[in-house]
C-alpha cells in the first residue's frame, strides 16, 4: 500500500486530519487511512479510535441502500444525508411555535385608559351590569357564552388591570403568594423566577417547561384551578415527572404574563402550554410542542402533556447524550492544552536553566582563562622587569673605596653571596640584585631589555637580619649605610611560603 502524501490532501481534509491528531495524539500517516474509511468525519474517525472499529462499516451499507448519488466535495455532507436518509424527518413547525425571549422592561409596557367622558358614560352600566350578572347567574345558561364576553370587554373599565409593574422574581413570587391566597395553601412547584430564565435553564438543561396562565376576569378560571390545576391527578403528574418539568406560572394582569401570552400565542384562558428543545426552532431551540387553551378536565390535560413529553423524550435524551459527548470532547481537548501548556513550560523551563548553566559555565571558564592569561602577563612582564632592572643594576664598587659597605646575603637556595655597595645605594638595589642574582651569573644575554609599561613590580621575599631580627622592608625605602651600617649578614625570606602557611593555619 502506497504511503500517503499529505500535501495532496484538500484543506478540509488537512483541517479534519490536524482535529484527529490534537485529540488521539496519533501519527499523522497512520491517522489519513481510518479517516478515509471514515468518509473524512471526525467525529466517526475518533469513535472508532477509541471504541474500535465495527465488523462491517454502516457508511457503505447504507451507501449501498441507497440509489446513485453525486459525488460531493466533503464527507460530512455525505453522512449528514445518510443519517436524514436512515431517520424518520420530524416535521417542522409554523414559525410562531418558537418561543423567545420576552421583553419585560416597564417603559415598553403599553397601558391603556379610556377617555374621562367614556369612562363616566360606563361606569352607570357597568355596575347594572354586574348587578344584574350576579342576579341572573343562574339563569346564565340561556345566555349565549360570546354575548356575556362581548358585553364583559364593552363594559370594562379598561381592556388589562393596571397593576404596579415589578422585577420578574418578583412578580413571579407576588403569583405565587395570591394564588395561595385565593385558593389555599397548595404543593403545586411553581418556579419564584421569571419567564426568562426559566426558558434559559429548561434550554440549558433540556427540561420541558409548563406555562400556566391564568385571566382572573375569566368566567371559568376559578373552577378550571380548582378542578385541574389543584386536582391530585395533576399534582401526582408534576411530582413524578419533576426532574424533567419546570412549572411557571402568570397572571395576565402583569406586564411579564402579557408578554408571555403573546409570545405563545395565547387565544383564550385558561391556557396550559409545553415547551421544549427542538431541533428545528433555529438559535432560539425552544418550542411550543402543546396548547391546552380553554376548560378541560385534568385527565385531558395530564393526557396531553404526557403524550407530548412521551414524543419528544427520545429527542431530549439523544440531546442530551449529544451534550455529553461534546462536553467530553471539550474537557478532552481542554485536558490535553493543559498537558501540552504544562509540557512546554516545562520544556521552556529547562531550556532556560540550561541557557543559564551554559552561560555560567561560559563565564566561569571566560574568567579562569582571563586569571591565567593575566598570570603569563605578570610573569612575562617579571621576567621582562627582572631583565631590564639586570641591566641597569650598577657595578660593585672597589674593595678598597671609602664609601663600600659588604653586606653578606644567604639565598634561599642556602648559597651565601657577598656584595659590596655604595652606601648612599637604596635598600631597593639589594632587593633587586637578589631577584636577579641568576640573570646577574648569565653574561651571554647582551640584549638591551625596555622596561615594561604600566608595571609596578612586586618582590616576593624579603630580607631579614637574624641577630638581632630586624626586617629591612623595601616599602621603607632608605640607604644602605644609613638602614644597614657598614655591614651585615642578611638572610632572604620567601612571602609566598609564609603566608601559604599562614593560610593553612
Amino acid at each position: 500500500m502506497a504511503t500517503p502524501d499529505i500535501s495532496q490532501l484538500s484543506a478540509a481534509q488537512q483541517e479534519a486530519l490536524q482535529t484527529y491528531t490534537a485529540v488521539t495524539d496519533q501519527d499523522p500517516l497512520a491517522a489519513i487511512p481510518l479517516l478515509q474509511r471514515c468518509e473524512w468525519n471526525v467525529q466517526i474517525a475518533i469513535a472508532r479510535f477509541f471504541d474500535g472499529e465495527p465488523a462491517t462499516d454502516p457508511l457503505a451499507e447504507a451507501r449501498a441502500a441507497l440509489p446513485t448519488a453525486s459525488n460531493r466535495q466533503t464527507s460530512n455532507l455525505q453522512y449528514e444525508s445518510l443519517l436524514a436518509a436512515t431517520q424518520p424527518r420530524a416535521p417542522l413547525r409554523p414559525q410562531e411555535d418558537i418561543v423567545e425571549r420576552v421583553d419585560t422592561t416597564p417603559a415598553g409596557e403599553p397601558q391603556y385608559r379610556p377617555p374621562l367622558l367614556l369612562s363616566a358614560i360606563l361606569t352607570p352600566l357597568n355596575i347594572m351590569y354586574r348587578v344584574f350578572t350576579t342576579i341572573l347567574s343562574p339563569f346564565s345558561f340561556l345566555v349565549p357564552s360570546f354575548l356575556s364576553r362581548l358585553l364583559g370587554r364593552l363594559l370594562s373599565q379598561r381592556s388589562r388591570p393596571l397593576r404596579r409593574s415589578l422585577p420578574p422574581a418578583d412578580n413571579a413570587r407576588r403569583f405565587i403568594r395570591e394564588f395561595s391566597e385565593e385558593y389555599g395553601d397548595n404543593n403545586l412547584p411553581f418556579s419564584e423566577t421569571g419567564f426568562n430564565l426559566c426558558l434559559d435553564n429548561a434550554k440549558r438543561d433540556l427540561k420541558f417547561l409548563i406555562v400556566v396562565l391564568l385571566s382572573p376576569g375569566h368566567d371559568d378560571n376559578n373552577s378550571w384551578v380548582r378542578e385541574t390545576i389543584l386536582s391530585n391527578q395533576f399534582s401526582t403528574f408534576l411530582a413524578t415527572h419533576k426532574d424533567e418539568c419546570i412549572l411557571w406560572g402568570g397572571n395576565v394582569q402583569d406586564a411579564e404574563a402579557y408578554q408571555v401570552s403573546n409570545s405563545l400565542q395565547c387565544t383564550k384562558f385558561p391556557f396550559v402550554a409545553l415547551v421544549c428543545h427542538t431541533s428545528e426552532a433555529g438559535q432560539s431551540g425552544m418550542t411550543t410542542v402543546m396548547r391546552a387553551v380553554g376548560p378541560m378536565p385534568a385527565s385531558e390535560l395530564v393526557a396531553k402533556l404526557g403524550s407530548a413529553i412521551t414524543a419528544h423524550q427520545a429527542q431530549l435524551r439523544s440531546s442530551r447524550a449529544q451534550r455529553t459527548e461534546q462536553q467530553a470532547s471539550r474537557s478532552l481537548r481542554q485536558e490535553q492544552d493543559s498537558a501540552y501548556e504544562r509540557s512546554l513550560a516545562q520544556d521552556r523551563e529547562r531550556a532556560r536553566r540550561r541557557k543559564e548553566e551554559e552561560e555560567a559555565q561560559a563565564r566561569t571558564e571566560k574568567e579562569a582563562q582571563a586569571k591565567i592569561e593575566a598570570e603569563e602577563r605578570r610573569k612575562s612582564n617579571a621576567e621582562q622587569w627582572r631583565r631590564w632592572r639586570a641591566q641597569s643594576l650598577p657595578a660593585e664598587p672597589s674593595g678598597d673605596a671609602k664609601n663600600a659597605i659588604r653586606v653578606s646575603i644567604r639565598m634561599p637556595s642556602g648559597e651565601r653571596v657577598i656584595r659590596r655597595c655604595r652606601a648612599e645605594a637604596d635598600v631597593e638595589e639589594l632587593y633587586a640584585f637578589v631577584d636577579c642574582y641568576e640573570l646577574l651569573q648569565d653574561r651571554e644575554s647582551a640584549d638591551i631589555v625596555e622596561e615594561p609599561s604600566n608595571y609596578e613590580h612586586d618582590y616576593g621575599f624579603r630580607l631579614v637580619s637574624p641577630m638581632p631580627r630586624k626586617v629591612y622592608e623595601v616599602k621603607e625605602g632608605g640607604s644602605i649605610g644609613e638602614t644597614i651600617g657598614k655591614g651585615a649578614n642578611l638572610i632572604v625570606e620567601p612571602i609566598a611560603e609564609e603566608e601559604s602557611e599562614a593560610e593553612d593555619g
